[in-house]
């Protein structure tokens, strides 16, 4: 008998301990975690491809955004963590999320320009956004990944900007053993615009003067990209300067469009009498194969 009061005694004890914790599950806030993939895994700097350490995004729990709105997230360890205050999941329902990169104080619509002083710190203007992910008290990790594999949805950052990327090769008559292209300059391009950091929109300005993109080809590299905002361009002329002597081409854009998130790839070959210029190809980024393109005097 003693034995069986005592049996009884301890279920009640381990009912009532989880009661408790079912309690304070349902009852008390549950810190949000983020889990955060960049899709497709492209990425503007240092790495090449990833995430670098002391990155910053700002999320919003869109159905609590007045207390949860634009909160920093700071990479460390691999991991992205608050940087200054937790996202708490207060209540029994599913909150869904939007995030984006790199974070701003002050959220909104931010101006920028991706003129030549911009492209020597790409990661600051290549803009990145998110949207979808969920979390509850039950799963407080909330996923910006891609989730279409297994029949979800893809929740991942995606870039949007455009990328143009130019591969110059040597051609007919021409030798880069001893001297390579100094630079190269764009044409025709708008370089400022916006980007809203709550629906991911990167805009060029309307009412602004195209103008010139010149870009220096330094330590001998023979590959250069630059970040812009997406805008209508059917043709870009280019130049390249090139043992002191200037070879002109002209980039044709496909779909008239510099588009979001696609990287137009050219192949630019320097020729004794001119440069050829390739078709564009997309891939992703995506990249988008422009061909050989040549350059003329």
């Amino acid at each position: 008998m003693r034995i069986r009061h005592f049996t009884l005694a301890a279920l009640a004890l381990a009912l009532a301990a989880c009661n408790n914790d079912n309690e304070n599950l349902n009852g008390d806030p549950v810190a949000a975690r983020f889990i955060a993939d960049i899709a497709p895994a492209t990425r503007v700097n240092s790495e090449g491809t990833e995430w670098t350490a002391g990155d910053r995004i700002g999320i919003t729990d869109i159905g609590n955004d007045t207390q949860y709105g634009n909160v920093p997230f700071i990479l460390k360890n691999g991991k992205f963590e608050a940087e200054e205050k937790v996202i708490y999941i207060e209540d029994a329902e599913t909150h869904t999320f939007r995030a984006y990169y790199p974070y701003n104080s002050a959220g909104g619509t931010l101006a920028a320009t991706t003129d030549a002083t911009a492209q020597q710190n790409q990661p600051a203007i290549d803009f990145l956004f998110a949207s979808g992910a969920t979390g509850d008290k039950n799963n407080p990790v909330v996923s910006f990944t891609d989730k279409t594999a297994k029949g979800g949805e893809d929740n991942s950052f995606h870039h949007r900007m455009s990328q143009i990327t130019l591969t110059f090769e040597a051609g007919a008559g021409v030798d880069f053993s001893q001297v390579k292209p100094e630079r190269y300059t764009l044409d025709g391009l708008k370089l400022t615009g916006t980007f809203n950091t709550a629906d991911g929109i990167a805009t060029a300005d309307d009412g602004a003067q195209t103008g010139e993109l010149t870009m220096e080809l330094a330590d001998g590299s023979l590959t250069s990209s630059v970040i812009l905002f997406p805008q209508t361009a059917a043709s870009l002329p280019l130049v390249v300067n090139f043992n002191d002597v200037e070879y002109k081409a002209t980039l044709t854009v496909p779909e008239g469009a510099l588009q979001a998130g696609n990287n137009y790839t050219y192949t630019v070959k320097v020729r004794n009498k001119g440069i050829e210029v390739s078709e564009a190809t997309i891939a992703k980024w995506n990249d988008i194969d422009g061909g050989e393109v040549g350059a003329d005097l």
